[in-house]
């Protein structure tokens, strides 16, 4: 037997009140404000790491293409306007290069810049792919960003082609 009057007398109440969806809402607001700062500083280092490990697999594309065509690439960079350029040689001989296709801009140019790692301002020595996929000489390229933060993207003798 039921005590109580109306159609709901005895069930259990469900659902939340008001003050405590405001409570929770208010929570999440602090949380997020605590959080926003440390996000956004986080943002360039990865858009760095994303540039740089972008322009290594550029790198190991023209390697491929080197030995897969039988012909000499090489990568060349213009520090200016922060862009790189795949240039192909006519025949198997490294000798004269002839453009493979536009300029391409470093991921993100606008905040992120490119310098030869052994000397600051200057442009890297162009990786040479021979048609083996060898590197004519070792090329250490740095990419940096607005904060001071550098990746390196070097290429060895061999052609192998690392993200540090």
């Amino acid at each position: 037997m039921k005590i109580g009057r109306g159609r709901f007398a005895g069930s259990a109440q469900r659902g939340f009140s008001l003050i405590e969806i405001l409570v929770i809402i208010i929570i999440i607001g602090i949380i997020a404000g605590i959080t926003w700062p440390r996000l956004a500083a986080l943002a360039p280092r990865y858009r760095l790491e994303g540039a740089a490990r972008a322009l290594a697999a550029e790198l190991q594309k023209a390697r491929g293409r080197a030995i897969a065509e039988g012909k000499c690439f090489q990568v060349t960079f213009d520090v200016g306007a922060r862009t790189y350029q795949v240039l192909k040689a006519p025949s198997s001989a490294c000798a004269s290069f002839a453009n493979d296709g536009l300029a391409q801009k470093v991921e993100d140019s606008g905040t992120i810049g490119i310098e030869d790692a052994n000397s600051s301002g200057s442009a890297p020595p162009p990786p040479t792919f021979n048609t083996r996929g060898g590197n004519a000489q070792a090329s250490s390229i740095r990419l940096f960003n607005n904060l001071g933060d550098g990746r390196l993207v070097t290429v060895n003798g061999v052609g192998r082609v690392n993200v540090q």
